[in-house]
Formats: C-alpha cells, structure tokens, sequence
C-alpha cells in the first residue's frame, strides 16, 4: 500500500468530457499528466469507438522548475452520430514503470433537433489557422454497383474571412465517370462547426452517386475560387483572387454477390416493395387492357428492370415505362411504373398471377423478393376467338381482300399544279378581250363582213361569193382559205355550234357559188343572194364566239385522264403474297403470315391493305414496334381507316396535339376542296358580268377561302404523311447531350411514335408528348419515311 501511494504521489491522471453532447457535435476530451521531475510521460489512448476523433492535439507542457514538477496536457476533439450512454475507457499514463489510469467517463448523446449535420461537416478536420478550408468527405468508401455512395465538399469560413469575400464562391464540381449522380438537396438550416473558440460556417455541396461498373473508380479534385478584400474596412479595397482544390476520392464498387441469388434477381440494387394496377377488372376476348406494375423504393430507380410476367390466357405486349424520383432526402429513392398491354384470349374467369420481384439490398447484404398479390379478372365472350377453343378465327381481325396499292397523293402529281397554275388564265384573257372589243366596238360594227354580206345587192357570183366566203370566215375565227376543200365549211360551222341542217345548207350553197364564180359566166341562182342572206344571219345567231369557247375544258379534261391513267394496279406478285399471308394468317401461324405481308408490301409499298394486315400481324407475334408502324404507314395511304384507327387507339391513346395522329378524312379530301374552291372562282371570274352581276361578286371570296384551305392542306398532309415521324423500337431514357453517360432524362415507351427534330452522327434528337424530349440513339427508332418493313 506505502508503494502504490508513493507512485500516486509521483504521477497522477484525470480526464474530462462533458456529461451530455448532440449527435454530430465535436465533443473535446481534456486528460491531464502531473509528474514529479522533467520528464513527460506516455498516453496510452485507448479505443473510442463508437466515436470518430476529429483532432489529436500535440500535448501542452507546463514544467515548475521550483516544485520539480510537469503537467501535460492532452486534448481530443471527437464525435459520433449514435445517440445513446457510452462509455469512455480509461487512458493510461506511462512514465518507466510506473503507469496509471483515470476513471472511465459516461458520456450521454441525444438526438439533435430537426435532421443531423451532413458528414462533412460533423467529421471534417478544420484547420484553424487558415481563413478558409475546403473539405470533401465520400461515404462509405466501399459500395455495392448500384448502392448509393453521398460525395460531400463543404467550404468552412470564419467570420473574419466572410466580411472580407467580395461574393460567393464559386465552387466547380467534378465530373464523375461510370456512375449516375442526382444532386441532392442543400441542408434546411445553416450548418456551423464550433472548433475551440472559433466558428465556422458551412455551405455543403452533396450528390448521390451510385456505380454502374464494378471496379475503382476515381473522383477529380473539385475546385473553389473565391476572392476577399485586402482591407475589411473598405468597399473599394482591392481584391485578391483564390483557389482551393479537394483531393481526389476513390470508390470501391463490387458486385453483388453471386450466392444466394434467387431466380427472379435481375439487378435491381436497393429496398423496393411492389403494387400492381389493371385498368378494368372486367374485359371481352380481343378487347386490351391495361395492366402496370410500380417498383417502389429508395436506391438507383431510372435502373430498375423490368419485373418478369407471365399470363397464359392473354397476350402480353410490354408498353411505356415513366419514373419518378425522389431527391428531397439524401437518401435517393422514387417509383417506376411499367405498363403492359393485356389483350384475353378466352373467356371466363382468371387471375392475373402474382408478381415477384427480386432485389438485393445493400444495407442488410442479402436478396430478398418483393411480391404483388394476384388480381382476378372477369372475361366475357367477345368477337375474336382464342386458339385454345380451335376455332380459326384469328386473336385479331385482318383485311381478307387486297385492294391494291393507292393511288399517288393529287398534289403529287406536276398535271395538278399545271391546272391549278392555268386555271386564272381564261378569265384574265376573257376580261381583256372584253376590255378591248368594248372599245372597238363601234368600228367593229361598221367594218364587219357580215353585215355587208346582208346588205348586200350584188348580182355578180364572183364578189357574192367573197363577201360570203370573208364574212363566214371572219364569224367563225379562221382564214376563207381553210373552206376550199369540200365539206371544210361544213366541218368548221358544227364545231362553232351551228346546227347541221344550216351547215349542210351553207356548204352547198358554197358549191354552188363555186360553180357559177369559176364557171366564167358570173350567173349564179336567183335564189343565191337571198339564201346568202339568211344563212348569214342564221350562222352569226347560232355560232359561238371564240372568247366563248372554254379552251381550258380540253386540258383539264385531258390532266384527269391522265392523272387516272396514271394510277397503278397491284402486281401479280404482290396480290399472291397478299393471299398467301391472309391464309396463313387464318391458320394461325402468324410469323409466316408477317413475313407475307412484309413481301408484299417490300413489291407494293403503297398498298394500305398489305401495310394494315403487316402491323396486325406484328402485334399478334409481340412485336409493338412494327405493328406500330405497319398500322401507321397503313394511314398514310387510306387515312381514314376506322380498323386501323380503332388499333392505333386500343395501344395508346393519342390527340391532335400528338406527332402520331392522324386526322379521320377520305384520302385527299382538303385537296380537292381546295382545286373545286379554287377553279369554282376562277370559272365564275370568267363569267360575263352582264349577265350575272350577283354571281360574279362570289369570285373574289371563293378565292381567298381556297387559298386558306389550301394552307390547311398541306399541315394536314404533312400529319398524314409523316415524313418527320419515327417510331421507338424499345424503351429507352433519352438524355439531355448525345454523349454515353449523359445525365438520363424522360423516358420514351415502346412503340410510341415521336418527332424528329434533328440528328447528330448516330443519335436523333426526338420530341414526344407531355413536353418529353431529348437525344436518342438512331438505331431505336423506326422512320415512317422509309416505307419498309422492318426485318
């Protein structure tokens, strides 16, 4: 006993750590070494877990050169986000061999009120001395590809450096290869480190990273630049420029492991729970619905697979996908919804079976298979038949007859344009011809060979015979020269609309005249002058003006039977394909039947029939995409088709705002409204005012409403046509940059049918609806353009 208080007399301990902390504060541990004589003992620091030492603080020595004695002084900055009472093991002070050790210390952690402190800021080493730190903290350091790993950068002022900053700094993240980053939310209250005496205020970057490959994967330096006054007391002080860059981080990913997998893992990394949704409980046979499952949970949504389904009386298409995210707690989670277009078979009554996804989960280090129950579901007979009932009546209806391919679009075609560019031409020439007679009307009166020929009392055969000759030639529009064949006048006078009897009767008298002029007696009939006379009067009654004949009537005449002519007719070729995949097709054996109507439309790409019957086909053998796009092309040619219409609109519903849709009109059908509207006004502008001065009023008012329907037309053949139009084989996240590894954004469903709106090497820029759009590879796209099948 004298020997151990002899060793208490010449060494001694104590520690300190106050009673009652909050979770995430620094807490300092204070242990002080009183020794007789100069020499400084050894502190054996013990374990001090579950606390993080943030500081070891080289000891402080004071030595009483009168007493012969030293007091060390040792001081520990730690911390821990576990609540709870722990204990604080002894420290131990060595001095030769004499050793000696404090109390054990309780120290109490309670919660602190709202969220705790980021990591970065609880557990990052700040040095004091500097006017401003910057810290970067990663954990863990470790992870699972596809577990979240938080990256954390905080900037650490004093106040002193704060009064100085003449702005913000400007902090440059890194970029980070092989791994998707969402950035998380800053803290809801200002974070602040007390350090001794001093604060600190903290402003926190954090991101959520999650790995795609295994492997060790590097983070640059990030980066601040900040600038300060040299005087603090002056605005105007001159200002001096800084940077501060982290060190770089590293990150561990390792595949999950390969034990104890179950059969239904298919990657998905995290905590999830399942819940299913079918649009109707109760359905018909051939009639679609809607069923989808919703992955929810916490960890990398935008890659959760999609779950395994299986239903043996029903077809089943896979649809759309969409996810929602959810940043707003650092620890990332959201749902994704995968939709499935469900189309029965047979009737009765059945359940949809349960759904079981497998997950693994990083935090408890195991898999484990999140389940749906099953739902059930009333089907009533329908209209289409299933294949287990052996009736031949296919899952969906087909087109039996082929039609052949349709004809060109109108404004396809130069002949239309021609007519339409001609159509102002008669009735700007009848107006000025009007315009002209009008003035030389009076002149025209006097000098007019039919009129002399009335008035006319010759008796001589030769000059009776001019007049006559001169003023029917003249009436007519031609030269007296063209009657000296026979039957020429005769000819002339019924294609000037003069009746035949008159025509027979002024082609004899001409004869006559003929005779009795070159017999050279220049006697003729008596009856020649007054016949002359009358036929005169009779052929200026009964003939047409030349500016009355519609010389624009032959070429439009002539533009339809050849714009007729020129439709095509469906090959032989195509027709047997035709056939051969409608029987097939009814015998079920539905990939051969593709493959028929894919030849034919491959001989006769214009054929809606072929197009139609390939995407029903298509759809029959689970493929979304073609039959996507077989249907739409269908409309291309026969727009108004209600089967295929009624398709398009069982798989997804669509309005006139989308890039798909397509408006339910006879083919052409704006186009010929506008040529009827267009040539009506140009007709009724070629109409003598005079008689009807009501009705040619109407031709300035047809004419403008042609033009504005003509303007209608072409967006709605541009809609029908598709040209700018692609079709989505699989589903696919578009991203913002076409570049691999660009931030994923909304996401686009199979088969849905999007808008080109640019391309760059191999991506397409593509805009769908719901204002979704972004860079898409181009071999995930189908064009509409293109006017193949896809094989």
């Amino acid at each position: 006993m004298l020997g151990v208080l002899s060793v208490l007399a010449q060494m001694a301990i104590v520690a300190h750590v106050p009673d009652t902390a909050f979770a995430c504060d620094a807490l300092d541990v204070t242990v002080a070494v009183s020794t007789s004589g100069s020499r400084i003992p050894r502190l054996v620091t013990p374990s001090l877990g579950p606390f993080d030492v943030l500081r070891n603080d080289a000891p402080r020595v004071r030595y009483n050169a009168t007493a012969n004695t030293l007091v060390a002084e040792y001081r520990f900055t730690i911390t821990t986000e576990r609540t709870g009472s722990f204990t604080i093991p002894t420290f131990e002070a060595r001095l030769g061999e004499q050793r000696v050790g404090s109390r054990p210390m309780m120290v109490s952690i309670v919660p602190r009120r709202g969220s705790p402190p980021p990591t970065v800021v609880a557990r990052a080493r700040i040095d004091t001395s500097g006017d401003l730190n910057l810290r970067i903290a990663s954990a863990p350091d470790t992870v699972f590809v596809g577990q979240q790993a938080t990256y954390e950068v905080a900037v650490f002022l004093n106040p002193m450096v704060r009064s100085r900053l003449r702005r913000n700094p400007t902090f440059y993240p890194p970029e980070m290869q092989a791994m998707l980053a969402y950035d998380l939310p800053a803290p809801e209250r200002g974070q602040r480190r007390r350090i001794g005496s001093q604060c600190f205020d903290a402003l926190v970057y954090r991101r959520a990273l999650f790995p795609l490959v295994a492997g060790r994967l590097v983070i640059p330096p990030a980066q601040l630049v900040y600038s300060t006054g040299i005087s603090a007391s002056s605005l105007f002080s001159r200002e001096e420029s800084h940077e501060l860059q982290t060190d770089s981080v590293s990150i561990v990913a390792v595949e999950p492991p390969a034990a104890d997998r179950p059969p239904e893992y298919a990657g998905a990394v995290g905590d999830v729970r399942l819940e299913t949704q079918l649009d109707s409980l109760h359905s018909r046979v051939g009639d679609p619905m809607l069923f989808t499952v919703r992955v929810i949970g916490s960890g990398n949504v935008k890659l959760f697979p999609r779950p395994e389904v299986q239903v043996a009386w029903a077809g089943l298409v896979a649809a759309d996908e969409r996810v929602t995210i959810d940043s707003a707690n650092p620890r990332i989670g959201g749902a994704k919804e995968f939709d499935w277009v469900l189309t029965p078979r047979i009737a009765g009554e059945f359940d949809v079976p349960p759904i079981r996804y497998g997950y693994f989960d990083p935090s408890a280090r195991r898999y484990d298979v999140a389940t749906a129950a099953a739902r059930r579901v009333r089907v009533a007979p329908g209209t289409l038949a299933s294949s287990d009932t052996g009736s031949a009546e296919p899952v969906l209806g087909i087109r039996t007859r082929y039609g052949g391919p349709a004809s060109p679009p109108l404004q396809s075609r130069p002949v239309f344009w021609l007519v339409m560019a001609l159509a102002p031409l008669p009735a700007l020439v009848t107006r000025t011809r009007r315009h002209v007679s009008a003035r030389k009307q009076v002149t025209a009166t006097l000098a007019d060979p039919m009129k002399e020929l009335v008035t006319a009392t010759s008796r001589d055969a030769v000059q009776l015979r001019r007049q006559y000759v001169r003023a029917l030639a003249l009436r007519l529009g031609c030269s007296p020269q063209d009657f000296t064949h026979p039957g020429a006048l005769d000819r002339a006078l019924r294609r000037a609309g003069v009746s035949a009897d008159i025509a027979a009767r002024a082609e004899t008298l001409l004869r006559d005249l003929d005779a009795a002029a070159y017999a050279g007696t220049g006697e003729f009939p008596v009856y020649a002058d007054r016949e002359a006379k009358a036929l005169a009067r009779a052929v200026d009654g009964e003939a047409l003006e030349r500016r009355e004949l519609p010389f624009w009537i032959p070429a439009l005449l002539s533009a339809v039977i050849l714009g007729t002519a020129s439709v095509a007719i469906a090959t032989d070729l195509a027709g047997a394909h035709f056939a051969r995949g409608v029987s097939t097709y009814l015998r079920q054996d539905f990939s051969a039947a593709r493959d028929a109507f894919a030849d034919a439309v491959v001989q006769s790409p214009a054929s809606p029939d072929a197009w139609a019957n390939y995407g029903t086909a298509s759809w029959t053998v689970a493929d979304t995409a073609a039959a996507v796009l077989g249907w739409r092309q269908a409309l291309v040619f026969e727009p108004g088709a209600s089967d295929v219409q009624r398709h398009l609109e069982a798989f997804r519903s669509v309005g006139p705002s989308a890039p798909g849709w397509v408006p339910s009109l006879p083919r052409n059908a704006m186009v010929w409204l506008f040529a009827i509207l267009w040539m009506s006004a140009w007709l009724i502008a070629w109409w003598d005012r005079r008689a009807h001065p009501l009705v040619a009023r109407l031709a300035t008012p047809l004419a403008v409403v042609a033009l504005l329907i003509g303007l209608i037309a072409i967006e709605t053949e541009t809609r029908i046509t598709g040209n700018r139009l692609a079709v989505v084989r699989q589903t696919a996240s578009l991203t913002s940059d076409p570049a691999i590894g660009m931030d994923r954004g909304p996401t686009v469903g199979t088969g849905e049918i999007v808008r080109l709106a640019g391309r760059r090497g191999s991506w397409a820029r593509v805009e769908a609806t719901e204002d979704r759009d972004g860079w898409i590879p181009a071999s995930h796209l189908l064009l509409v353009a293109d006017r193949r099948p896809p094989r």
